[in-house]
């Protein structure tokens, strides 16, 4: 009869998802097949109420728990400290959502921002809108100590402020949409986060939900989701190896109807084993997790050595520029200066050249007007040479006249 209702649900839901394919789906809408079924027919239970552990260091980002869905019906998967994928991401939870007259899960996914899970109050900071758990101030993650469980020996970048959530509901609703869930809408700031890039689960997350898969303890999720009871599940109940409050619903007598069958065994034994179980693969689950901090640690310090001695280098390599552009300005200035003093040497030498031909020039001007001048005293000379020359016969034939004309004179008288 469990068979034929499986069976009866399977056609119904594809069904549904053959009628919706062509439907908008809500914000957010990533619908991942991570968790194996992703639709069911009935709405998953209430959120349990759990108590987070520990922070195991620096560094890790808080993802809820949430109900997965397999052919048995809802498991729960708890919620976990994980690594975030690279710096400056956020997780925003997956969750399921009435579409099409069955629930579809939306997975939930890493980004920059803190998108839209359903208006779903998964707690410690998940409030239905936002986190508030803490946020990222350069390379390091904050958190707030309000809504965390943090050791300040081990963690101190933290902070308190008080969370106010102003839509409280007791019901502690785990889904969206349908007639008794959340009805709350996304934002025009949800829906456009919606569209930024997004970056799915990690190997650990994914590793968590397959372990809680496998879990073969009684639980609230073996109930094909019909118990509306919320469970209780801490993590000291399971360090102190107590049964999981959540096998309170699948034991006889949970509101369906179940008889009690008697057993003769103690049913704390395998209860207390699987809880010792459970408590060993979380310790070695911490143990990962730190070692793969320390590795991620190691390998920022090797980056940031590596970014240092880069930095290094490249300032050395401006400082050898720098000395370099130097050199050469002064060379260029030296040279500059140099070709300034041959320049001005061989001016000063033109104008010496310029000067001694000038000087040159004068000399030769002064010599020919003193061989002028000499030639002029010489033609004097002869000139003053020749002038008594001339002077002479012109005496003699002077005083020949006088004497000539005195004779006459007399002689004229005597007559």
């Amino acid at each position: 009869m469990k068979l034929l209702k499986h069976l009866s649900a399977s056609v119904l839901i594809s069904g549904a998802l053959a009628g919706t394919l062509a439907m908008p789906l809500p914000a957010a809408a990533d619908v991942s097949v991570s968790i194996g079924i992703n639709a069911w027919d009935q709405p998953p239970p209430p959120l349990p109420v759990y108590d987070q552990p520990m922070i195991p260091g620096p560094g890790y980002i808080w993802t809820p728990g949430y109900w997965a869905i397999n052919p048995a019906g809802y498991y729960w998967v708890p919620g976990v400290w994980v690594l975030p994928p690279f710096m400056g991401a956020l997780w925003t939870p997956g969750y399921w959502g009435y579409v099409g007259n069955v629930y579809r899960w939306h997975s939930g996914y890493w980004g920059r921002h803190v998108g839209y899970y359903g208006g779903i109050n998964y707690g410690h900071g998940y409030i239905g809108r936002g986190y508030e758990g803490g946020y990222w101030k350069r390379d390091r993650f904050y958190y707030n100590r309000e809504v965390n469980n943090i050791n300040v020996t081990r963690v101190t970048n933290v902070y308190n402020r008080k969370v106010v959530n102003n839509h409280v509901d007791n019901r502690r609703i785990s889904y969206h949409g349908g007639r008794d869930g959340i009805q709350r809408p996304p934002t025009k700031r949800e829906a456009a986060l919606d569209r930024e890039h997004r970056k799915a689960v990690t190997r650990e997350q994914d590793n968590r939900r397959r372990d809680a898969a496998h879990d073969r303890s009684p639980s609230a999720g073996r109930n094909d989701g019909r118990d509306n009871r919320p469970p209780h599940a801490t993590a000291d109940d399971r360090q102190r190896g107590q049964p999981d409050r959540r096998d309170a619903q699948a034991r006889p007598g949970n509101g369906r109807g179940d008889q009690a069958r008697p057993d003769s065994r103690d049913p704390r034994q395998p209860q207390q084993a699987q809880a010792q179980q459970r408590q060993a693969r979380d310790q070695e689950q911490a143990r990962q997790q730190q070692a793969r901090q320390e590795q991620a640690r190691g390998q920022e310090q090797a980056q940031q050595r590596q970014a240092r001695e880069q930095q290094a280098r490249q300032q050395q390599q401006q400082r050898q520029q720098q000395q370099d552009m130097r050199r050469q300005q002064q060379q260029q200035q030296q040279a500059q200066r140099q070709a300034s003093e041959r320049r001005q040497q061989q001016q000063a030498k033109q104008q010496a050249r310029q000067q001694q031909a000038r000087q040159q020039q004068a000399m030769e001007s002064q010599r020919n007007d003193m061989r002028r001048q000499q030639q002029d005293m010489r033609r004097q000379q002869q000139q003053a040479q020749r002038e008594p020359r001339r002077e002479a016969p012109r005496a003699d034939r002077g005083s020949q006249g006088s004497r000539q004309g005195g004779g006459d004179r007399g002689g004229r008288g005597d007559r």
